[in-house]
């Protein structure tokens, strides 16, 4: 692994050049409408390479090489395809949303417009929304610090602020286009990095039997891509948490917003597509790692890092220098864009709250930025595990898709029915998936997204009827 001298170093410089870059391209317009959507003048090649890498977070950095060690083929099948999906199931989503409100910032905005007389939907809504942007700082810090305390022993907590710092520092310069900007240098980095270091750990590991030696995971036992077991302990929950990710996240429906007119659905089938090249590719490390463990060359400590100590084992230091700047984009991109986001439903949904301060909009939005960076932090600090987060946030998601989408698309809903559907949901899955993710019960995580998901559909849809 690498020195804490040249691990900090490599933050630094990756940190130094993103600001820079971030600052010396951020635009002569200082309005609130630029800092919150670009002017609404994302384009179609800047808003799929920053919707790609904005979705390249912790779980597509890690969890797909973790899910391809432990659970081979099946695993990262589980993984990779909904992630692909979801942006596909948001074009409608967006379309329609952009249609409704062509002067929006956020998905919240959508319980307000639709539900004018009563706050209650919106609320319930925001809830959501904000935990879904705590849950993706969270898990990117965690992920972070993980990682540069295992390649150059620096202590966690001092990684988990470094992670946030940088983010948080180039957001605050100029919003939504200094998270663009640096999106597309960190998107073109991850993808070149990507394909020159993975063919070379595949070549040095002996070629293509190397993968498929490890194909059926550690243990030797997944080799069928419809594995039940995996298919009912990470398959079901991991699907419902990633279909409903867009609409509770800020940051596809923020891109949304301020996509150029005729771009919108453009972003996101593209962005769908690139992002889907990532978690594939990365995944080999991990049936790379699952050959090594079984022959007896390496010795995987902890299954979260299985990617960088596979490159560890077969590449010179610089090529574990080049996997930690790919982390570090691909971390960071999330970061930045969840900042954003905050700053969106701050500066937007709760500006005229009476906890919050008297100023203007960008002010009000860099507020909101810097108080969830140290909520997150805090959080991050405690060491909940990258799974663990994953599946938690993915419940919390579930509680708010179905509300939104009859909300979109049905006229029969009422601002009661939303309300307690998003409540309800809300209130049975977030604390059971905590409770099931700690003790590690699979039956009771595969429950909560399931109930998040059930429980406010049909809550929604037999409120609304009934009146």
């Amino acid at each position: 692994m690498l020195t804490n001298t040249n691990g900090i170093l490599v933050f630094i410089l990756y940190s130094i050049a993103i600001v820079s870059i971030v600052y010396l391209f951020r635009g002569k317009n200082r309005a609130s409408d630029d800092f919150l959507v670009m002017s609404r003048k994302l384009g179609t090649f800047q808003g799929s390479l920053s919707m790609a890498v904005s979705w390249i977070w912790a779980p597509a950095i890690f969890i797909c090489s973790l899910q391809s060690y432990q659970q081979g083929l099946p695993g990262i099948f589980w993984f990779t395809l909904p992630n692909i999906i979801c942006f596909f199931v948001f074009i409608p989503i967006a379309l329609k949303m952009k249609k409704e409100m062509p002067s929006g910032y956020t998905i919240s905005q959508v319980f307000k417009y639709k539900f004018p007389n009563t706050k209650l939907p919106h609320k319930a809504s925001l809830v959501v929304t904000l935990g879904y942007q705590l849950g993706a700082i969270v898990i990117n810090c965690v992920a972070g610090a993980t990682l540069i305390s295992l390649l150059a022993g620096i202590p966690y907590s001092y990684g988990v602020v470094m992670m946030a710092t940088v983010s948080l520092v180039y957001s605050l310069i100029s919003g939504l286009r200094a998270s663009v900007i640096s999106d597309m240098i960190q998107m073109i980095m991850i993808l070149g990095i990507g394909f020159f270091l993975i063919p070379w750990v595949v070549i040095e590991a002996g070629g293509f039997e190397a993968i498929t030696n490890g194909i059926g995971g550690v243990t030797g036992q997944f080799n069928d891509l419809f594995d039940p077991v995996v298919a009912f302990s990470f398959g079901i929950a991991t699907t419902i948490g990633l279909i409903s990710g867009p609409v509770a996240d800020q940051m596809f429906s923020q891109r949304a917003h301020a996509a150029k007119k005729g771009s919108l659905k453009k972003i996101f089938i593209y962005g769908g597509l690139l992002f889907g090249i990532v978690p594939i590719t990365l995944s080999l490390l991990g049936f790379v790692g699952a050959s090594e463990v079984m022959n007896g060359n390496i010795e995987v400590t902890d299954p979260q890092m299985v990617g960088p100590i596979v490159i560890d084992h077969f590449l010179p230091k610089w090529g574990l220098i080049l996997f930690a700047l790919m982390a570090f984009s691909g971390l960071t991109s999330t970061l930045d864009s969840a900042f954003c986001a905050v700053g969106s439903l701050i500066s937007v949904d709760l500006k005229e709250n009476a906890l919050l301060p008297k100023c203007d909009t960008i002010t009000l939005a860099r507020i909101g930025m810097v108080f969830f960076a140290v909520v997150g932090v805090s959080i991050a600090l405690l060491q909940p595990k990258l799974l663990w987060v994953f599946l938690i946030y993915g419940a919390l998601a579930a509680s708010i898709f179905l509300p939104t989408f009859l909300t979109l698309f049905w006229r029969r809903t009422t601002a009661k029915a939303i309300s307690l559907g998003i409540i309800i949901g809300f209130l049975v899955a977030t604390p059971l998936s905590i409770y099931a993710n700690v003790i590690g019960n699979t039956n009771l995580i595969v429950l909560s997204a399931i109930l998040g998901l059930t429980l406010s559909g049909l809550i929604v849809s037999i409120v609304s009827v009934k009146n």
